[in-house]
């Protein structure tokens, strides 16, 4: 069902006429958000992206950024496992104007998400690295409080996170809110 969101808000976007249209500008946001992990028993962590990218009319931008989660901590009898994970990410983002003031956008593109898991105690040593590469599709909604600022509140659902090649992994999904800087 998000899937089909994300691709109807791609379309309208694409075929809504422009609504007077902005000049083409870069444009930098900083988002915060949590990250919902299923299938594991590792706990949800925090995350923090700055991306950047390019509007090229007012209804299409590329964006590119980074994301830091925070570690999850295992607890055992005799030791721990911490997982740390980051991305990298490339979206296109569709978007509809539905006044001056605020947009909807729907993102679709491709996230590179590293997985890196470290044991204590019994499981010191323990130390496997794996980067999965995965089709990231989001929408969301912004606020533009002026042409320069803008807040914006979205969903991104990011694939799998997987510690090792022979791993299932694990569902992993973001809501995040954030500002946008207008250059």
């Amino acid at each position: 069902m998000k899937k089909i969101i994300a691709a109807a808000l791609l379309c309208a976007a694409v075929a809504t006429p422009a609504l007077a249209q902005k000049e083409n500008h870069w444009y930098l946001a900083l988002d915060a958000g949590t990250l919902k992990m299923q299938n594991t028993n590792y706990a949800n962590p925090g995350s923090l992206t700055v991306s950047g990218g390019y509007r090229f009319n007012r209804n299409f931008a590329l964006e590119g950024g980074l994301t830091g989660y925070g570690d999850s901590t295992l607890v055992y009898n005799n030791g721990t496992t911490t997982a740390a994970q980051g991305d990298a990410r490339f979206l296109a983002v569709g978007i509809l104007p539905l006044s001056q003031s605020f947009d909807l956008f729907g993102k679709a593109g491709i996230g590179f998400h590293t997985a890196k898991i470290t044991g204590t105690g019994a499981y010191a040593g323990t130390y496997s690295k794996e980067t999965t590469t995965n089709a990231i599709i989001g929408f969301g909604g912004q606020f533009n409080i002026n042409s320069r600022f803008g807040l914006r509140l979205q969903y991104e659902a990011l694939g799998k996170s997987k510690s090792s090649p022979t791993d299932p992994g694990a569902d992993i999904s973001r809501v995040s809110i954030g500002g946008v800087l207008n250059f």
